[in-house]
């Protein structure tokens, strides 16, 4: 079904060819003013399409009148009538018009062809209430069109009833179809294991009745539950004595780790809130991230802790306690085994993460256990997970989907194997664990799955015959970003018998909130379905003025239920803004997150996702605001404005792309802003293409002109010419030719030059974790500090010794 929002902006373009129409009547429809009935028309549109001007043809006899409103949802039905403005006449007719006249006289006379959409109303002395609708199929569908048609008819007589009443609040929706989406479609509500219990009551479950079964695997380290368990004790008894109580808060400074997996348990025995810190973000948003979220320790390691205090040495202000568990042995062993009584509840805090935030300050989400324990007890009892089930721990412990890969299949009594200490970004990596140990459960972003199914085809171009590494996956579960068509075909090629499930939600409604499960793609979706409410959860999408809209017509998604997060800690403006109360019909004080997600629902209840209602965007399956990268930008001392957006590159994948404008007499280079940026934010959120303009592009209003940015830019700074390579720069040296391969393999190209910058050629974050596959030797941080090809290659014949005379004749950066 087409929706009024996407046919309404096409800018006048015209169906070509005579439609074929057919009639819908409502029989019942009241007699009304002529000019109350255009202005209901009007309204109704407004409501389907969510334009504020509306525009259509107005035909009374045979001379056409064009008439525009200007639809608020505050005004009246009789305010709006009183508002109509008459138009010239212009060469091409309307696509929208209202005919006042006899159907049947209209159709004889041929009045239809020249328009999309026709409403019939009774002309003068017609008291029939009858009304038709006429439309060309490959605009509406029937089912859109008799949606239309009815929904006119609800809006001309609670405007009758009430002309004065806003206009936004008058019923579009018939009772029937509002109990459908309020009700019906949410009937989710279902007794689900361990209700009422805390996040880590599961994982104690099960040690007590399968001590010896194992729970975590990393290389030759392999910890059962028993002892797991028994170190998490200890840890939270210790964490007691330092004062982790009912809500406080521990930052976890921690790589991928058995030890993760005891530090979240022993803080969440203590009664506390764990916070996750990456040990790949930058040192200013660590610090934030610390001292924002109130953390009275932070649990981590010796080898990795004293980059927290890189800037000031000595200083113990940053953090008020440290637990390095590798030096803490003896202290620990002190400690008793058992478990300390529990001082918290459910709607107590379990964990805060962190987001992207749009004043430049990361956001800090506070959820409860009872929502996570829902959503992990739902995706287990669903899905069967139970022993013998095991998941890969890649996603990092910032992002909520590392909840279900520690807590999440632990609960169920199955296990979680963890990447190698460096390799933890190596899709080949990954394959090898898969089939080493079995692995049968996936949950990751889309991008991670595409990455390890390029490294089985290429094994496979290869000639290798040994069996897929992902064959024993029985569930392969999605999330966090969009899922390409094709995809859900390429995992069954190298895992059959696997279960593919797309996830939605938002960590503010704890990890998942909507599921479907694709059986087989249809080649006509644009996107897999976003799908419907999990157990105990509920999904609603709202117009402007937080109305239900009908099927088919986008509007917000909002999700509420039992997985809502307390809020933004110390951010109550922010809470109250995202997170409401909220009565429709049916549903009264129904507290609602507000995610800023466009959708739409398919006319049974499904989910499509549109796009952004905002500037917040989803890059490999991690949240960003764009808003936060152009604050981080501004701070550069030469930079005078920035504005970034996302663009597709060669391949159609989402990529960050910067705009920036310099301060007068300063010349930034490209890749000293993404140093810049590498200091402050996350390898994800730093924008591969940064282009230099004198000034940036305006609306005729004064605002910023998003749309016309990549137009006022040739080409990336720093990018080669078209053309062949000149001789002089071909790349020369085992560095240099290695690293060409690799790039031109990874970019798409057929040869670069020792001179191009990595990033200019159309490089980002998830194409240098490609690169990384082919040259272990490199990091994603060598790559955004070393970009050109010269450079890099200059870099790691240094740190290997190698090819040192040719890579050091052109080192730079």
């Amino acid at each position: 079904m087409t929706s009024f929002r996407t046919q309404l902006s096409r800018n006048g373009r015209r169906v070509s060819g005579t439609s074929h129409c057919s009639k819908t009547l409502c029989q019942d429809a009241p007699a009304a003013p002529k000019d109350l009935a255009l202005a209901a028309f009007a309204a109704t549109l407004y409501r389907h399409s969510g334009h504020s001007q509306i525009e259509f043809e107005v035909l009374r006899g045979s001379s056409p009148e064009l008439l525009r409103f200007f639809v608020q949802g505050e005004s009246g039905l009789r305010a709006l009538a009183d508002s109509a403005e008459s138009l010239p006449a212009r060469p091409a007719p309307a696509r929208i018009c209202v005919h006042f006249g006899d159907p049947e006289d209209i159709e004889a006379a041929g009045a239809y062809s020249a328009y999309e959409i026709q409403l019939v109303l009774g002309g003068d002395g017609d008291r029939s209430g009858n009304a038709a609708l006429r439309y060309d199929p490959r605009i509406l569908d029937e089912a859109a069109a008799e949606q239309l048609l009815a929904h006119f008819g609800n809006m001309l007589r609670d405007g009758l009833d009430r002309p004065d009443h806003p206009l936004s609040e008058l019923s579009l929706l018939s009772q029937t179809e509002l109990h459908r989406i309020l009700v019906e479609w949410n009937d989710t509500d279902v007794s689900l294991p361990y209700e009422g219990a805390l996040l880590h009551t599961p994982f104690e479950v099960v040690a007590a009745r399968s001590p010896d079964a194992v729970v975590v695997i990393q290389g030759t380290t392999r910890l059962t539950y028993g002892q797991v368990d028994a170190a998490a004790n200890r840890l939270a008894h210790h964490l007691i004595g330092m004062g982790v109580g009912p809500d406080v808060r521990v930052g976890l400074y921690l790589e991928h780790s058995p030890d993760l997996l005891v530090a979240m348990l022993g803080v969440l025995k203590a009664g506390g809130a764990y916070v996750p810190l990456d040990p790949g973000y930058p040192l200013a948003r660590l610090e934030s991230m610390i001292t924002g979220a109130a953390c009275v320790a932070v649990i981590s390691h010796s080898d990795i802790v004293d980059r927290l205090f890189a800037q000031n040495p000595g200083q113990s202000g940053l953090l008020p306690r440290v637990v390095l568990l590798n030096r803490a042995a003896e202290a620990l062993a002190a400690e008793p085994e058992d478990a300390p009584t529990p001082q918290v509840g459910p709607h107590n805090l379990c964990y805060v993460i962190h987001t992207s935030g749009s004043t430049g300050i990361p956001k800090a989400i506070a959820l409860r256990h009872s929502g996570v324990v829902n959503n992990i007890s739902d995706l287990n009892t669903r899905f069967a997970i139970g022993p013998g089930d095991s998941v890969m721990g890649l996603s990092s412990p910032s992002f909520d989907m590392s909840v279900y890969e520690y807590l999440g299949i632990t609960a169920a009594g199955g296990s979680v194997v963890l990447p190698h200490a460096g390799r933890a970004k190596d899709p080949g990596h990954w394959a090898e664990l898969a089939a080493t140990h079995g692995i049968t459960v996936w949950n990751t972003a889309p991008a991670l799955l595409q990455l390890v199914l390029e490294h089985a085809g290429r094994s496979a171009e290869r000639g290798a015959t040994q069996p897929s590494p992902l064959g024993n996956l029985r569930l392969i579960m999605l999330a966090g970003d969009w899922i390409p068509v094709t995809l859900p075909e390429r995992a069954r090629e190298v895992a059959p018998a696997a279960r593919f499930i797309s996830l939605g939600g938002a960590t503010e409604a704890s990890i998942y909130s909507t599921i479907f499960e694709v059986d087989k793609a249809d080649p006509t979706w644009a996107s897999v379905p976003y799908g419907r409410p999990m157990a105990n959860q509920r999904t609603y999408i709202l117009d402007d003025t937080r109305q239900p809209v009908p099927p088919g017509v986008t509007g917000e998604l909002y999700l509420a239920g039992a997985g809502l997060a307390v809020g933004y800690l110390n951010q109550p403006d922010l809470t109250e803004e995202r997170f409401i109360d909220w009565s429709c019909g049916p549903q009264v004080r129904e507290r609602l997150y507000r995610t800023g997600d466009l959708a739409r629902f398919g006319p049974d209840g499904l989910i499509e996702l549109i796009g952004r209602a905002d500037l917040q965007v989803k890059i490999h399956g991690l949240r960003v605001e764009l808003t936060e990268i152009e604050s981080a930008l501004r701070e550069h001392s030469a930079v005078k404005d920035a504005a970034v957006t996302v663009e597709p590159d060669a391949a159609g994948s989402p990529a960050l792309v910067a705009y920036v404008v310099s301060h007068r007499g300063e010349d930034p280079a490209p890749a000293g802003i993404r140093r810049h940026l590498m200091e402050k934010l996350p390898v994800h959120m730093v924008p591969g293409a940064v282009h230099l303009l004198p000034a940036m592009p305006l609306t005729p209003n004064g605002k910023l002109d998003r749309k016309a940015l990549a137009p006022a830019v040739s080409a990336p700074r720093g990018a080669r010419p078209v053309g062949p390579v000149p001789p002089v720069s071909l790349p020369d040296g085992s560095w240099e030719k290695r690293i060409a391969l690799t790039w031109c393999d990874v970019l798409g190209l057929d040869e670069v030059s020792a001179d191009d910058d990595f990033f200019a050629l159309g490089g980002d974050s998830m194409k240098a974790l490609r690169c990384m596959r082919a040259i272990p030797e490199i990091t994603l941080a060598d790559l955004y500090r070393h970009s050109t090809l010269r450079a890099l290659a200059a870099y790691l014949a240094a740190m290997t010794d190698d090819d040192i005379t040719t890579a050091s004749k052109h080192s730079q950066d």
